[in-house]
């Protein structure tokens, strides 16, 4: 249930079609988001919406998970579709392009609310395209947007992520996937995952409980270890597993201290841990970041490492960081 005083998100901000059917489907990155706002409005705006999209992947650089792109207001109509749209002013001037489109979206009393009232930031579904997220963010000054913001941050980028993996899912697993290579897995270790079209099995090593699956350009890599019983039932221990990890394995990675963190998460229905860093070939210049996630599951009485390696120089990698964690959370047993 949506709390009583997120309501107002989910207010219609233009009359709209009868039904998301007659729309097309959104366009542009998962992983951006345009902003239609004036030059002068723009960095507030963006000090605005950096208090909601303020998670920060390092590979080792630090990339945002969401990229903000500012476009003049003129370009609005050619860019309606775009999957995470937002339209933003500061002030009341109407000389200002910015405004001018936000009073001409909202109509004079929606608009005026925004200027006068405390609602300064609405965000809606499907506005102008299937599948797409849209913002408007109006004020008097900065502060007052901010104040409005500051305590629906959390809330706000909760939907932004829950429509980029709707999205991402559809993308990796709607249309052809190696299901062959999904019921051999199952078949033989009593475990799977989702696996799409174009990977393969790298490496198969079963007197070691360990398989390495991945694609090439950019380089995605999943790979699963297991052991009998619990093997990591603290922070310590499951560190230790988790560091110790790569050199064993794939011998010439290793993990660096920069960023290494352990915390402990809830994935899927198991409780675990969760670890974050930077890898890096001992070998080659080569490395990037990487996820894993070590947990115990009672059925199969196995303690899982679930390790997710990233290889793209010169790249974004954001957006396949989190492909690959999608991957990883369509990890299953058998039931029996």
């Amino acid at each position: 249930m949506i709390p009583r005083n997120m309501v107002f998100l989910l207010s219609v901000l233009l009359i709209m079609t009868s039904g998301c059917s007659t729309k097309r489907e959104s366009l542009g990155s998962d992983n951006e988001i345009i902003v239609i706002a004036s030059i002068e409005d723009q960095e507030d705006i963006r000090d605005v919406l950096e208090i909601i999209f303020s998670d920060t992947l390092y590979t080792p650089e630090p990339e945002s998970f969401y990229k903000i792109k500012f476009v003049n207001p003129k370009g609005f109509k050619n860019l309606k579709r775009q999957t995470n749209l937002a339209v933003a002013s500061i002030g009341d001037d109407l000389l200002n392009p910015g405004t001018r489109l936000v009073k001409n979206l909202l109509g004079k009393d929606r608009y005026e609310e925004t200027i006068h009232g405390g609602e300064h930031f609405i965000l809606t579904k499907n506005q102008f395209a299937n599948g797409q997220l849209f913002m408007v963010l109006s004020g008097q000054s900065k502060e007052d947007i901010i104040q409005d913001v500051r305590g629906k941050a959390k809330w706000v980028k909760s939907r932004f992520n829950e429509n980029f993996n709707r999205k991402q899912k559809k993308f990796l697993f709607d249309q052809m996937r190696r299901k062959d290579v999904e019921e051999k897995i199952m078949k033989k270790y009593q475990w799977s995952l989702k696996i799409p079209w174009g990977w393969e099995i790298i490496k198969e090593n079963p007197d070691s409980n360990w398989i390495w699956l991945g694609r090439e350009m950019p380089y995605q890599w999943v790979s699963v270890h297991w052991e009998e019983g619990l093997a990591a039932p603290d922070s310590l221990s499951a560190a230790d597993f988790g560091w110790n990890f790569p050199q064993k394995f794939y011998r010439h990675i290793r993990y660096h201290p920069y960023q290494f963190k352990i915390q402990q998460t809830d994935f899927l229905h198991w409780t675990g841990w969760k670890i974050t860093g930077i890898w890096e070939s001992a070998e080659e210049a080569q490395g990037g970041p990487f996820i894993s996630y070590i947990f115990f599951d009672g059925v199969t009485d196995r303690t899982y490492h679930l390790n997710l390696l990233i290889f793209y120089p010169g790249n974004d990698k954001s957006i396949f960081l989190r492909q690959l964690d999608l991957i990883a959370h369509s990890f299953h047993v058998r039931p029996d």
